[in-house]
């Protein structure tokens, strides 16, 4: 019983170590075929960088000679980001006067408009003032009785 023992546990071993050797060789190759894929993108990789940093140069030297000003896709970007600035300051700018309204505070543009009212006003009372001024001045000069100061 030990030689049909021994013959049948050499005989499961060598089937063992068939399959095994079968399941490493596929794995090798699928490895081996990754493997080559892996080499071929990195190879596209590299490539490609290489000319995303030409790409690159070139830009810079355009941009330190001042050639994409004249771009017409770089001009068109800057109106459209000036548009979008235009449009940002108005909104902020509402925003910020409803902010001021809602506190309670004068805008600038309503500061702006008072003082130009009072500076309207002041002239208008200079105007009507000058009369009195002068003819209260003249009973002064003339030993007159002096009014009291007001407060």
């Amino acid at each position: 019983m030990t030689t049909t023992t021994n013959a049948k546990v050499t005989a499961v071993t060598q089937n063992v170590e068939n399959f095994l050797k079968g399941q490493f060789s596929q794995a090798q190759k699928r490895f081996e075929g990754l493997e080559g894929e892996a080499n071929k993108a990195f190879k596209v990789l590299e490539t490609r960088s290489q000319e995303a940093a030409k790409e690159v140069q070139a830009l810079w030297v355009k941009v330190q000679a001042g050639e994409l000003r004249t771009d017409p896709r770089v001009q068109e970007l800057s109106k459209k980001v000036d548009a979008a600035s235009v449009e940002l300051r108005k909104r902020l700018d509402g925003l910020q006067a409803r902010v001021v309204e809602a506190v309670g505070v004068a805008s600038q543009s309503q500061v702006e408009q008072i003082t130009h009212e009072l500076g309207r006003l002041s002239k208008k009372l200079d105007v009507l003032l000058k009369p009195t001024r002068r003819a209260h001045g003249a009973t002064k000069n003339s030993g007159g009785a002096a009014s009291s100061p007001r407060a």
